[in-house]
C-alpha cells in the first residue's frame, strides 16, 4: 500500500561524522550553488529558511549547509532519536516546497582581493582539503594569512569535533606547509 506523502520519494541520508554531537544529511538536490554557510542562532538563520526551520526544534545548535548536504550539531545532552525524525521530515518539506536553503542576501562573495599566496592557499583549500572535510559534514574557511601563518575557521561538524585540533595541526598544516613554501602554520580563528 503506497503513502499519499510526496515527499517520500525524497531521499535525505543521515551519515555519522567524527563528531558525536553532528550528523550530516545528504540530499540529492542541489541547495545552494556554492560555498557553505553557517548559522549558530535562530537570528543568524533569519537569511535560511532551512536553517530557521531547522531552529524550530529544540536540541538543534547549529545548521551548516553545503551544495549537496546539511549538518547539524545538536546539544551533548539531546538524544539524535529525538532529533532525527524532525530533521529529516523538515528538510524533506522544504525540499518539495522548493524553498531557498539561503536568500540571495546570505550568500557571500569568497576571494576577493587576495594576493597570490592567499590565493594559492585558497586552491589549494578549494581543490584538496574542502572534499576531504565534506565527507565529515564539516568545512573550512579561509580568514587570512599574516607573517607566515594561515588563519582557518573550522566549520560545521569540524567545528566542534574533538578531533579539530589534529585536524588542523597534523592534517591541513602540515599539506599547507609542504605546497606552499611561505607557510609557517595555521592556526584556528
Amino acid at each position: 500500500m503506497s503513502s499519499n506523502d510526496p515527499t517520500e520519494n525524497i531521499n535525505v541520508a543521515t551519515i555519522p561524522t567524527p563528531n558525536p554531537n553532528a550528523l550530516m544529511f545528504r540530499v540529492d538536490e542541489m541547495l545552494v550553488p556554492h560555498g557553505t554557510y553557517e548559522f549558530n542562532s535562530k537570528k543568524e538563520a533569519a537569511v535560511s529558511p532551512f536553517a530557521e526551520a531547522l531552529f524550530g526544534q529544540s536540541g538543534i545548535n547549529s545548521v551548516f549547509i553545503a551544495p549537496r548536504f546539511v549538518t547539524i550539531e545538536k546539544h551533548a545532552n539531546d538524544l539524535w532519536p529525538d532529533l532525527v525524525p524532525f530533521i529529516k521530515k523538515t528538510i524533506r518539506d522544504l525540499i518539495h516546497l522548493g524553498s531557498v536553503a539561503v536568500l540571495d542576501e546570505g550568500l557571500t562573495v569568497a576571494h576577493q582581493s587576495q594576493n597570490e599566496v592567499e590565493k594559492k592557499i585558497q586552491a589549494v583549500l578549494d581543490d584538496d582539503i574542502r572534499p576531504m572535510l565534506a565527507r565529515d559534514g564539516g568545512d573550512v574557511t579561509f580568514v587570512g594569512f599574516h607573517d607566515g601563518v594561515v588563519q582557518l575557521q573550522l566549520i560545521g561538524a569540524c567545528g566542534s569535533c574533538p578531533s579539530s585540533t589534529a585536524t588542523l595541526q597534523m592534517g591541513i598544516s602540515s599539506y599547507l606547509q609542504e605546497e606552499i613554501p611561505e607557510v609557517i602554520g595555521v592556526e584556528q580563528v
